[in-house]
């Protein structure tokens, strides 16, 4: 029985050793990250804000009046309203965004909607770069000189440092920490290491030529099959700490389980589609985004390392419970070294106290994601705004 307990106790725990030790790698490089400055003149980008929209009007308008602020001469901003039923065209015309409307009988996703914006846009040759900002999310100021700058430094893709909108609230604290570990500490970390640095949609930049040879699909995380691409075909986006934007938290736990059901069937989809021919690349980039995908993420894996060290205990097996310990505090100081990048407040430090409960509800998303990869679902509803 013992001896069955402890191979229980590895197997279970497995997963999560994967995990600690990939992020703990991510957060160690991250505390020596710095952003590159161009050598010389920046040229000048033109860039065309795309806002991608489906029935937004609760939020559009905070959006559109930064990327306002932020605008200089021969920027440009479009929003795609994707079979709206709300005011969200009229709202983006009241803010001299030139609109595409697309009708109820058109393809749904946002995949779709992004490329029918891309494929209207690549028809004007008025702009250098595409912009891509989610309906939610409001950037800070010098957002598109800090991505221009970016630029300048050769890279084709980019992505802004990304973080959750400051909100009270136990859904709102999970969501500062989630942003500040996806956002900003491992990010900075593949930067650092000159890997892969996952676009996630909104803050994403890419060069015009991008465009015309790569295309959104993918029924969830359009922008994580985006990125895969990009990795297999040796494009690698770079991370620009000081290109900032903040995207509105959820309210509500069950609007939360929605928006992170959606985004780990896109990870398990991806997995299914991308290991294979990620590892068979002989590029670190590639090998570490095959590493990401084949592990569980951050909450997961704190659940699996928890069960295998009450597994170990029991078996009574002291340097198993002791080696699963020191991954667990590994996990522990991943969540720290990200909380103090992102400069948290007290409330979500306290918010982690709540951290058994949160694995627990993590875990039951994922098993509703991988149930969803498994029917086959071709599309996902909007994240509910109320």
């Amino acid at each position: 029985m013992t001896s069955l307990l402890v191979v229980a106790a590895v197997l279970v725990a497995l997963p999560g050793a994967g995990a600690a030790l990939h992020l703990g790698l991510l957060a160690a490089a991250s505390l020596r990250y710095a952003e590159p400055r161009p050598a010389g003149p920046v040229p000048r980008v033109r860039f065309l804000v795309m806002v991608p929209a489906h029935n937004e009007e609760a939020v559009i308008r905070q959006t559109l009046a930064a990327i306002g602020a932020n605008r200089r001469p021969g920027d440009q901003v479009m929003v795609v309203a994707d079979r709206c039923t709300d005011q969200t065209a009229a709202l983006a015309r009241i803010h001299g965004a030139r609109v595409l409307e697309r009708g109820p009988d058109e393809a749904p996703g946002r995949a779709a909607a992004r490329q029918a914006g891309i494929a209207a846009a690549l028809e004007r040759d008025d702009w250098d770069a595409l912009v891509m900002i989610d309906a939610d999310s409001v950037i800070e100021p010098g957002f598109l000189t800090a991505c221009e700058r970016m630029l300048a430094c050769g890279a084709r893709a980019v992505q802004a440092r990304s973080e959750a909108e400051l909100r009270g609230g136990l859904v709102g604290q999970a969501s500062l920490a989630a942003f500040a570990l996806q956002g900003l500490t491992m990010p900075r970390g593949r930067d650092r290491l000159g890997l892969l640095v996952r676009l996630r949609g909104t803050g994403m930049v890419l060069r015009r030529e991008l465009l015309t040879r790569f295309a959104f699909r993918a029924p969830a995380s359009e922008d994580l099959w985006f990125s895969l691409d990009l990795c297999l075909a040796g494009v690698l986006p770079r991370h620009a700490e000081s290109a900032r934007l903040r995207s509105v938290s959820v309210r509500s736990w069950s609007a939360a389980s929605g928006q992170r059901t959606r985004y780990e069937a896109g990870r398990i989809s991806a997995a299914r589609e991308y290991l294979p021919r990620l590892l068979a690349s002989p590029t670190a980039a590639a090998l570490e985004a095959a590493w990401w995908l084949a592990t569980p993420p951050f909450a997961v894996a704190a659940g699996s390392l928890g069960a295998g060290l009450v597994l170990a205990l029991l078996a009574g097996s002291a340097p198993l419970a002791a080696v699963l310990a020191g991954l667990l505090l590994l996990l522990g100081g991943v969540l720290v070294t990200a909380l103090v990048q992102a400069r948290a407040g007290l409330g979500t430090w306290l918010a982690l106290l709540a951290a058994p409960w949160y694995v627990l509800w993590k875990l039951g998303v994922q098993a509703r994601a991988l149930a969803s990869v498994r029917r086959g679902e071709s599309s996902y509803g909007p994240t509910a705004r109320r």
